[in-house]
């Protein structure tokens, strides 16, 4: 079994390093088989991560409708999420539907109601890809105000001889200062939820960095159950080569100890000693276990038939978050 990590379709490469420093390999969701970024088929072929695309098709006529709305955004002076609505019981979609787009952008902006029938699911994989085209640009640019970050610290050394403190949490370790999932969480969950319903691969353990989308979930989770925390984890370096034989067998502890809490045969609460790797980053691991199945827990994914097929015996699903 692997974790899953959610809801974000793209990771970047601090994100990538810590999954690879936590577990042997990690699924990712895509909304598109032709939009999967290619440092991500990096980290795939390096087998860091298990990309998964579970709803195929249309690919072109996504491909025009992600267009049409690029030039749509710029018509309205912006391409942020928050040109998404949410319709209640549904999932995240354009308040005008892609027809309605193409015409809006040939008059100029003006608008009218489209007769088009919503597609829940593939309105879905548009807001993905939106929505991960948003945090690659985010990461852009926390990365450019990282850098000139460096540069003011550099010449207020030399001006004054003094450190300049720092105005931009976690910088060193190459993370935004913004969480991403502050924008629209519980629209992400839903969109994502369509992908998660769509992948015929079972597993129960799901992981998220983000605290916004995590606390989003356990706040609203009847009776989570805090079952596991790990000291400080080193920050595996990917590109220093194979992975030390002291982080697989630590993976593997790990994941076994994950597994007895799935089939109630674990204690309480327990805390996971790391191995003794070197780094300046570490990060931590934190469980909850949740008393419903996958399907059940993320109540914000549709009713779908696939479901229906997975209905195993489960112990729950474990949620955790990575916390720097």
């Amino acid at each position: 079994m692997k974790p899953i990590y959610f809801p974000f379709t793209y990771i970047s490469e601090p994100v990538a390093e810590i999954l690879a420093s936590c577990f042997r390999q990690t699924v990712i969701y895509q909304p598109s088989s032709r939009k999967i970024p290619d440092i991500m088929r990096k980290w795939e072929d390096a087998g860091i991560i298990d990309i998964r695309v579970p709803v195929t098709g249309d690919e072109e006529k996504l491909d025009a409708i992600i267009r049409d709305y690029r030039n749509w955004a710029n018509l309205h002076q912006g391409n942020d999420l928050s040109l998404f609505k949410i319709r209640a019981g549904a999932v995240p979609f354009f308040e005008e539907m892609p027809s309605q787009i193409r015409d809006d952008i040939r008059r100029g902006g003006e608008t009218k109601a489209s007769p088009e029938k919503p597609d829940p699911l593939f309105n879905a994989r548009i807001f993905l890809c939106i929505a991960q085209e948003f945090d690659m640009q985010n990461r852009e640019i926390n990365n450019d105000l990282a850098s000139f970050e460096k540069m003011e610290q550099e010449l207020m050394k030399n001006l004054k001889g003094e450190d300049l403190q720092s105005g931009i949490q976690h910088s060193d370790l190459g993370f935004p200062a913004d969480d991403p999932g502050n924008y629209m969480p519980e629209e992400r969950l839903k969109a994502w939820g369509y992908l998660m319903g769509h992948d015929l691969e079972k597993s129960d353990i799901f992981v998220t960095a983000s605290r916004s989308v995590f606390e989003s979930l356990t706040d609203n989770a009847p009776d989570p159950l805090k079952i596991l925390h790990t000291a400080p984890i080193p920050v595996y370096k990917t590109k220093d080569g194979e992975k030390p034989d002291k982080l697989g067998i630590w993976q593997d502890n790990l994941m076994e100890q994950l597994d007895m809490f799935l089939r109630n045969t674990g204690s309480d609460e327990s805390r996971v000693e790391t191995w003794d790797g070197e780094s300046e980053r570490k990060v931590s691991l934190t469980f909850h276990l949740m008393q419903e199945a996958p399907d059940e827990f993320f109540s914000s994914c549709p009713e779908q038939e696939v479901f229906l097929k997975r209905k195993e015996n489960s112990g729950g699903t474990l949620l955790g978050l990575i916390e720097f």
